[in-house]
């Protein structure tokens, strides 16, 4: 019962504010502005650079002795 009353306010206002605005955008076409020269062009913002893929490429070697895994590094920067 008291969630009909909320959804029902709701449109009440929904509704209302819809017609202000509607009556707003008349009236400015009655005086002869129609707002399209003045409105802001909506741009969308510039895209982020893009993520630098990481190499498909191993770092280093892995082998495999008595059930460990050994791996074995090209350089000593790789291994940090």
């Amino acid at each position: 019962m008291e969630n009909e009353v909320k959804q029902r306010n709701q449109r009440n206002r929904r509704r209302e504010r819809a017609q202000r605005m509607q009556a707003q955008r008349e009236s400015k076409v009655k005086d002869g502005d129609s707002g399209e020269d003045e409105s802001p062009t909506r741009e969308k913002p510039p895209r982020p650079p893009a993520r630098r893929k990481k190499s498909r490429e191993p770092l280093g070697e892995e082998d495999i002795i008595d059930g460990f895994a050994i791996m074995a590094f090209r350089t000593y920067e790789d291994l940090e």
